[in-house]
């Protein structure tokens, strides 16, 4: 069962949790408590340094002056008011956006940041891109008398170790390592084989069209929610060669890959929390040639391509970058929390960075400024969310991944101040 289905129904609550429709976009954004969020799907997970500058000062000079990392490798500006269609308008330009909203709302395609530039995955990510920007707009589907897809339905094109394989996405494509062309349902470890990228795409789309035919009876936003089986010859896979093994042997692929580390396409820098700073950006990237990439990871980190680590500075700045697997801020993550969100109880960022230190090399624990549980990753260990009694009281609950429900910790919630004494005793009575 998943993490917020078996918290839901430990909690017990009054208070009403308005969960959001869709995930923002450029031209879609979302209302916040402090302004519009603003989402960029960087194409294929790559942006230029010179993007990168660019993201950096609409940043600062439009919106909160971070840049945030989101679990699929979106990037979001946030705190967007009056200055909306000045953003909108550079985002356009420089190419972070595209030109028409018809586009901007077709399913996301996310994609791996492991691959070299014209190689077979990101050909394939090239191919899907096009296909979905053609094929699965809200308007070209109105035209086939289908309704709009939900604005969380999306893609995924991996790399041929599946490094991305256990990421929420509800179609999922790949190169294979022997030649084929792979193309799963979400996370199934059963797959589709075809023999080539035109004929894996093509499936991916006609799935995206039957899905939009058959989910509004049943209100689905998602395609595991849709109980129907799939029609196999309507999505082209019945004559896709049908695998029941695991699309790679290699278990540790499907691991959230640390910062620090460098591997054979280069070194990955995390950001705490999956925030980054505008200036910190502008620094690295400002030392690079304009056209050198940085690409964007699922696990709320950049990849620096090897051949440009020498623009590295000496020494990063340790506030703004986590460049060892040790730190400990990567045993935290939290949602946005108060008081950006209008639902958060909690200041929920930094209660996670004051309990970072305190938690175990092997686990990791989530704060949640409610109970909605967003931003919560999939290798989280622990839980802390805030909830608000009829009389006003706001409470804090704790849940390992393993407790029964009479395990559950909860306790009224203090604000912590700076006193390691008094965020161990928090910790304790959380029983954490």
């Amino acid at each position: 069962m998943s993490w917020p289905r078996r918290l839901e129904q430990r909690l017990s609550s009054p208070e009403t949790i308005q969960i959001r429709g869709w995930c923002p976009s450029t031209w879609k954004p979302m209302q916040a408590q402090d302004g519009w969020i603003v989402r960029v799907r960087p194409r294929c997970a790559s942006l230029t340094a010179a993007q990168w500058l660019v993201l950096a000062e609409l940043a600062r000079t439009h919106a909160s002056g971070q840049i945030e990392l989101t679990r699929l490798g979106n990037l979001q500006l946030r705190g967007v008011h009056e200055s909306l269609p000045a953003l909108r308008a550079a985002l356009v330009a420089s190419r972070l956006a595209p030109a028409d909203e018809q586009t901007d709302l077709a399913p996301a395609v996310h994609c791996t940041p492991f691959y070299a530039r014209g190689d077979r995955t990101h050909a394939l990510a090239l191919a899907l891109s096009v296909a979905a920007a053609r094929d699965l707009t809200p308007l070209a589907l109105q035209q086939q008398d289908m309704p709009a897809l939900p604005g969380k339905f999306d893609m995924l094109v991996d790399d041929p170790q599946c490094h991305l394989q256990s990421l929420s996405s509800d179609l999922q494509l790949w190169a294979c390592a022997d030649g084929r062309y792979g193309l799963a349902l979400g996370q199934s470890a059963d797959w589709y084989g075809f023999e080539s990228a035109p004929a894996a795409v093509q499936s991916a789309i006609r799935i995206a069209l039957w899905f939009a035919r058959e989910r509004s009876a049943q209100a689905a936003g998602r395609l595991r929610g849709l109980a129907k089986p799939i029609d196999l010859q309507a999505c082209g896979l019945a004559r896709a060669s049908h695998h029941l093994e695991p699309r790679t042997q290699d278990t540790t692929t499907a691991r959230p890959l640390r910062p620090g580390t460098l591997n054979p396409h280069g070194l990955l820098l995390g950001t705490p929390l999956g925030r980054l700073d505008a200036w910190a950006i502008q620094k690295l990237a400002a030392l690079m040639p304009e056209q050198a990439e940085i690409r964007v990871t699922p696990w709320k980190s950049l990849l620096l391509p090897n051949k440009h680590l020498d623009s590295l500075p000496a020494r990063l700045d340790a506030r703004d970058w986590i460049s060892q697997p040790t730190d400990v801020r990567l045993r935290v993550s939290a949602c946005t929390g108060a008081p950006n969100c209008p639902q958060a109880h909690i200041p929920a960022q930094p209660m996670a960075l004051q309990f970072a230190s305190s938690q175990a090399a092997d686990r990791h624990l989530h704060i949640s400024g409610c109970t909605k549980l967003c931003a919560l990753p999939a290798d989280a260990t622990s839980v802390v969310f805030a909830s608000q009694d009829t009389a006003g009281q706001i409470w804090l609950h704790a849940s390992p991944a393993e407790a029964q429900q009479s395990a559950r910790a909860s306790i009224p919630y203090r604000p912590l101040n700076s006193d390691p004494h008094e965020i161990q005793q928090q910790l304790n009575d959380l029983q954490l």
